[in-house]
């Protein structure tokens, strides 16, 4: 049948295979610590930058919330200033009449006040946008 190779034969076969095998294996472990290695370098810096994410976050909500209140505050005082300058009609019978409307001339006081009020408003929230983007944009 088959013939029988000598058993020295065989102990070279197997020493050359452990030898591959250990030398495999050796490969795997090393490369295997390289790679954890760079797993916990990886993690490290992803909480590194976590941190530092959420540092920006917290500055810029400061940023926005303090520019927000400080434009309601100047929103309402913007409000008050215009409501003072509107003139109910007069409604009791003690009062004296309103004036009649003055003549149009180029330096008369406008006579909507609800209009500047409005454009004062326009206006503030465009001064107020511009303060929280330069604010933003200096934060980085």
């Amino acid at each position: 049948m088959f013939p029988l190779i000598p058993s020295a034969l065989w102990m070279k076969i197997g020493a050359a295979v452990a030898l591959c095998a250990a030398m495999y294996f050796m490969g795997y472990n090393h490369e295997h610590k390289k790679f954890v290695k760079f797993q916990a370098e990886i993690a490290a810096l992803g909480k590194a930058q976590e941190s530092l994410n959420q540092a920006k976050v917290k500055e810029h909500e400061t940023i926005t919330s303090g520019i927000k209140d400080e434009y309601e505050a100047r929103l309402a005082a913007v409000h008050n200033y215009y409501s003072k300058r509107v003139q109910q009609p007069n409604a009791s019978p003690n009062r004296l009449p309103t004036v009649s409307k003055p003549t149009a001339c180029p330096v008369s006081a406008p006579t909507d006040t609800e209009l500047v009020e409005r454009c004062a408003r326009t206006t503030l929230q465009l001064t107020e946008l511009q303060k929280w983007v330069k604010g933003i944009t200096n934060a980085k």
